[in-house]
């Protein structure tokens, strides 16, 4: 088969996909599939988009586009659409392609719809749910007008779609609820960076060598994005509850728009017990979660319907106690249910995290099994690989 890609957004060395979509394309071609790459550039002949995939079954066909502040959702809305239309008129002169393999963002629906007109197959992979992944963060207002013009363009990327992959069963049946899509919808998790569980021992963790972390302490760790939509500010408020132990230490780690005001609140509540880092290279992401007494993942109230964080399958690889603050009710919750030292907690009150984090610290928990037992199960790198061969296939 012939698969086009279409990627209207400019490679970021430090997006968290990069591994996953590489492990994709690698696999069709792995499996005689050929892939045609339409992708946006800034200068015509870059690398590193190839994401070091070498072999004579990929083609790239390179659409020139300027690089946008992601703060400015109105222009990069704009950009990328123009981007996705000149990338649609590419797609038309692709001679004998059968399938369209598509990450789904705001502009998707002209990529789709040139699809469709060659008659070739559909597939919509969904790594968030735009725009209610906007709403929950706080960009736009759920119903307005904004809303509304851009659910109705997804609406129709949907309907287009011969099939759908989400990536998780909370996010599939919030897609099923906007339409008759349900028999459309495959689940695929994200996997972590291979097969293999992580076991990098305290004193050959490059993480702790570089911030010379202390044996002694218990640390808290999240890591990654802090914007409005992770809800860091949940973490800060057990921080503050869990002040009066010496021992438990938390460690906020990485960059976002919502970083700076979260630091100042710390400071102005005198919060000791928080210590924030800068943004770390994929590379340490093992060495980072396997250096947590117990990593925690939290979302916004709703978040899960539209997003599990792609750190969820690296941070299970790792095997150390993890807290997810998902919510008790959604489906993310029952997965994790009886997996021992993992938790699905409210993502309102912080009273829960504070007292799991509490029940890992004075029980000494160190391992995980049941995370172990959940990568190996849903988050491994070959069962997930033979769902998207299938449903290519099929």
């Amino acid at each position: 088969m012939k698969i086009v890609i279409i990627t209207p957004i400019l490679y970021d060395e430090n997006s968290p996909f990069n591994h996953l979509f590489k492990d994709i394309i690698q696999t069709y071609i792995d499996n005689g599939h050929e892939i045609v790459r339409i992708v946006a550039v800034e200068n015509y002949g870059e690398k590193a988009y190839k994401l070091g995939i070498e072999s004579d079954k990929i083609e790239y066909v390179e659409v020139k586009r300027k690089r946008v502040k992601k703060s400015n959702i109105i222009l990069r809305y704009l950009k990328d659409t123009l981007t996705t239309i000149k990338m649609a008129r590419k797609l038309k002169k692709i001679k004998d392609a059968d399938a369209l393999f598509e990450d789904v963002g705001y502009s998707s629906y002209w990529s789709v719809k040139s699809a469709k007109k060659r008659k070739l197959k559909v597939i919509s992979m969904l790594q968030d749910v735009w725009p209610d992944n906007a709403v929950m963060s706080g960009i736009i207002s759920n119903g307005g007008m904004i809303y509304n013009f851009f659910e109705g363009w997804q609406k129709k990327v949907y309907k287009l779609s011969d099939k759908i992959i989400c990536i998780s069963e909370d996010m599939k049946a919030f897609i099923a609820s906007k339409g008759d899509y349900e028999n459309k919808i495959s689940v695929i998790y994200n996997w972590g960076y291979s097969d293999e569980l992580a076991n990098i021992n305290w004193e050959e963790n490059e993480f702790v060598k570089k911030f010379n972390l202390s044996s002694d302490m218990f640390y808290v760790v999240y890591a990654g994005n802090i914007g409005r939509m992770q809800n860091v500010e949940l973490i800060i408020r057990s921080a503050e509850k869990l002040s009066a132990y010496e021992k438990i230490k938390f460690l906020i780690i990485g960059d976002g728009v919502y970083k700076e005001e979260i630091k100042l609140n710390v400071e102005k509540e005198g919060i000791s017990n928080v210590e924030f880092l800068p943004f770390q290279q994929a590379r340490l992401a093992t060495s980072i979660y396997s250096s947590a007494s117990v990593n925690v993942i939290p979302l916004v109230e709703g978040g899960i319907k539209t997003a599990l964080p792609s750190k969820t399958g690296v941070v299970l690889s790792c095997g150390k106690p993890a807290i997810f603050c998902f919510g008790n009710d959604c489906e993310f919750a029952k997965v994790v249910k009886d997996c021992d030292g993992v938790e699905c907690v409210d993502s309102i009150n912080e009273f829960y995290l504070v007292e799991k984090i509490l029940e890992i610290y004075n029980k000494g928990i160190k391992e995980s099994n049941g995370a172990k037992e959940m990568f190996n199960k849903l988050f491994s790198r070959t069962i997930n690989m033979e769902k998207y061969l299938c449903v290519l296939e099929k």
